[in-house]
């Protein structure tokens, strides 16, 4: 991206498809072996979690990310096709390879 210049001044999201926190879990317990579990807490508890690991301004700003991601503003197309010129790799495929690779 660096060397083109079809990417100058472009923005781009370069995500692939969004997962759940349960689907997150269940693909990190298949890569590694382990036995994670989600537990959903409100936006409150979360801040107060994360105050308490993190101190007052991290706590509120990583709450506070979170608290957006709830409320779908982190919710866009991606751009990844138009940014890499190839399609995301899927999660299956991504954490297949991080399985292989422990």
């Amino acid at each position: 991206m660096l060397t083109q210049d079809k990417h100058n001044a472009q923005i781009y999201n370069l995500h692939g498809e969004a997962i759940t926190q349960y689907q997150l879990a269940k693909y990190l317990n298949k890569a590694f072996s382990t036995d994670l579990m989600y537990t959903p807490m409100s936006g409150e508890d979360y801040r107060k979690d994360r105050t308490a690991e993190l101190g007052e301004f991290l706590g509120t700003v990583i709450s506070g990310i979170y608290q957006g991601i709830r409320e779908g503003k982190a919710d866009n197309p991606s751009h990844f096709y138009e940014a890499a010129g190839r399609d995301h790799k899927s999660r299956q495929t991504y954490f297949a390879a991080v399985k292989a690779n422990v």
